[in-house]
């Protein structure tokens, strides 16, 4: 059979608690599987029976490879350079979708008729306007459970980055406001060394220029 790609076969041998080979029958007896910094993601359509997949520092930017997925009731993902979450539209089982800190600006695939949809988190992504003011209190009006986003100050700083070509995401966590570098074009471990920074003074270093913001992690480093 074809070799998974790295970072997925890595999953399974932590999940099947055994060295590979593994064959058709062993994925499709997986139904929850937790993916580290993988770049690739379509090994994921061998997984038929998959119902909960955690994914930390995705490096794509789509969800191509789980469109269509006909058991997947919960996805998370982040850390992640994920964008594009239209193939969202196509799971049918989809209950959870935990995407805190990717790349995603256009949730109006969350518009789709997704009946089973009660939770979506989306804190430290760089929203559209519309996605953030028209789409998330559409779903709440919908009566989704729970529908979570970045407060304005810490949004606005994460459109202000990505609008200056720093794709990186601001949230607070607690009393603490930090930058993370999400997905693989900057780090190799998007989920640590993240820079602790106040909102003014993030936003007086992205005035100096966007250079000055890369910095901010050499400065954590330090």
């Amino acid at each position: 059979m074809p070799l998974l790609e790295p970072q997925v076969e890595e999953a399974v041998q932590r999940r099947l608690q055994r060295n590979p080979p593994f064959s058709d029958d062993d994925l499709a007896q997986l139904d929850t599987l937790a993916v580290l910094f993988p770049r690739d993601l379509g090994d994921l359509a061998r997984f038929p029976m998959l119902k909960t997949l955690h994914v930390v520092g995705y490096g794509g930017g789509d969800l191509a490879a789980l469109a269509g997925h006909p058991r997947l009731a919960s996805l998370s993902m982040r850390f992640s350079a994920l964008a594009d979450i239209s193939a969202v539209q196509t799971l049918p089982t989809i209950r959870s979708l935990q995407l805190p800190l990717n790349a995603i600006e256009d949730i109006t695939a969350l518009r789709s008729e997704l009946p089973k949809l009660y939770e979506v988190v989306l804190t430290g992504n760089p929203l559209s306007e519309e996605s953030y003011r028209e789409v998330v209190p559409e779903l709440r009006q919908r009566g989704m459970e729970t529908v979570t986003v970045s407060e304005e100050q810490e949004w606005q700083i994460t459109r202000k980055l990505y609008a200056a070509g720093v794709p990186f995401d601001y949230f607070r966590q607690g009393n603490s406001y930090l930058l993370c570098r999400p997905g693989l074009a900057f780090t190799d471990t998007p989920d640590a060394g993240h820079a602790e920074i106040g909102p003014a003074e993030l936003e007086a270093v992205l005035q100096r220029g966007p250079e000055e913001v890369h910095k901010l992690f050499a400065r954590e480093a330090g």
